[in-house]
């Protein structure tokens, strides 16, 4: 149940606040967003995540070539040729979810993420709903509330190929009295 397909369209459809994540990466790594709505009727989180890699990034990662293919393939990535195709496609999606007076906040990686706020602001995106959120432990809160939510059956993940294969890759670290996501 949990893993029932569920699309951007969906989320906009059935949702009554949406938030969105965006981790960036270099040109031999994927810049990555998900987005989250809550399900104005049932209160379920509703998940949607896409992926973008720079072709550099599949010639750099040979190994990874064909999963990358796969995931194109079944529509959960796009590989682009031109730097910045990526993050105005990131910021259109987002732009979307804003126009349909959704978007509650955007959570990004402070680290290297100019051209994507410079893009989120192309497309019209209030400064002021992007957040900083921090990698390591300053997530400790959101992994506890996404495990209680999954365990809870309430944070339907759309059964993607790609959150299988990222989740698939996630390692939990203890770190005292913290907790780390690492791949």
């Amino acid at each position: 149940e949990q893993g029932r397909r569920v699309s951007l369209d969906d989320i906009l459809r059935r949702a009554d606040v949406v938030t969105v994540g965006i981790d960036g990466g270099g040109l031999d790594d994927l810049l990555g967003m998900y987005v989250i709505g809550r399900d104005r009727e049932t209160r379920e989180w509703l998940g949607w995540g896409h992926a973008w890699a720079h072709e550099t990034a599949v010639v750099r990662r040979k190994s990874e070539a064909s999963r990358f293919q796969d995931l194109v393939a079944c529509g959960d990535m796009t590989i682009v040729r031109r730097v910045g195709d990526d993050t105005a496609e990131v910021a259109e999606y987002v732009r979307r979810i804003h126009e349909a007076e959704l978007l509650d906040h955007i959570g990004i990686d402070p680290s290297g993420v100019g051209q994507i706020l410079d893009s989120l602001a192309e497309a019209g995106i209030p400064d002021g709903i992007v957040v900083g959120i921090s990698q390591g432990w300053k997530l400790g809160g959101a992994i506890k509330t996404t495990e209680r939510k999954l365990a809870e059956g309430v944070l339907v993940h759309g059964g993607q190929p790609l959150m299988a294969w990222c989740v698939g890759n996630a390692r939990v670290e203890p770190k005292g009295n913290a907790i780390l996501i690492t791949k």
